[in-house]
């Protein structure tokens, strides 16, 4: 019994082996081509394609129609300086004499003297010191005591002058009188009072139209 078994075993595996696999490839049959088969239609000539001749050129972009609007546009505006759109640079040299001459007839200067008060001193003698206080422009002045000119014709600097005053009893009248004005407007100017124990009488400054007069006057009572 046994041995007819195995002749059942062994006669089945070889009709298996002798059965192909599914797994393997199976060959399709080549159709043959139609002989009267349709033709396709032709592209337009807008949309056919031409092979360049080099393969590696890249094919180029095409043209689109140029924008009417924006070709007037760039050509109305001229950056050179002919457009009306552009404003030109007005070159201005200005006349620095003539500048001078205005800034010194428009400054506004009061017309007119300036009176800076009555003062008591019964010392033989004063100390007058003077500067300009503002740009040194050409300021000019001269000394009058008692309407007679004792110091004529002084530039007034950014330093200090003195000038020694005597003094008689009574009343003695001191005044600055401005001879011109500078360039940058009035006659400016800073003047203090010293008397002969060094003790300041009087300090002030002053700001002139030319022909004008600052004044104060001493008393002396001895």
């Amino acid at each position: 019994m046994t041995k007819y078994i195995l002749i059942l075993i062994s006669l089945f595996c070889l009709q298996v082996a002798a059965q192909p696999f599914e797994t393997q490839k199976k060959q399709i049959p080549a159709i043959a081509p139609q002989e009267n088969a349709p033709e396709l239609p032709a592209l337009p000539p807008t949309l056919q394609l031409k092979a360049p001749n080099n393969p590696f050129t890249l094919l180029k972009q095409p043209q689109q129609p140029e924008n009417q609007f924006m070709k007037q546009t760039e050509k109305s505006i001229d950056f050179t300086g002919k457009s009306n759109l552009v404003h030109r640079k007005i070159e201005f040299k200005p006349n620095y004499t003539e500048l001078n001459d205005h800034k010194r007839e428009d400054a506004q200067v009061p017309k007119g003297d300036q009176f800076f008060g009555d003062f008591v001193n019964n010392g033989n003698a004063i100390t007058v010191y003077c500067r300009d206080y503002a740009d040194v422009d050409g300021d000019r002045i001269s000394v009058f005591v008692n309407d007679e000119e004792q110091v004529r014709d002084v530039f007034l600097t950014n330093t200090f002058r003195g000038f020694v005053i005597k003094l008689k009893p009574g009343f003695n009248k001191i005044e600055f009188l401005a001879l011109n004005q500078g360039e940058a407007g009035p006659n400016t100017a800073e003047f203090q009072v010293i008397d002969e124990q060094n003790r300041v009488i009087a300090h002030n400054n002053w700001a002139l139209a030319t022909g004008s007069k600052a004044q104060f006057v001493i008393v002396k009572n001895e």
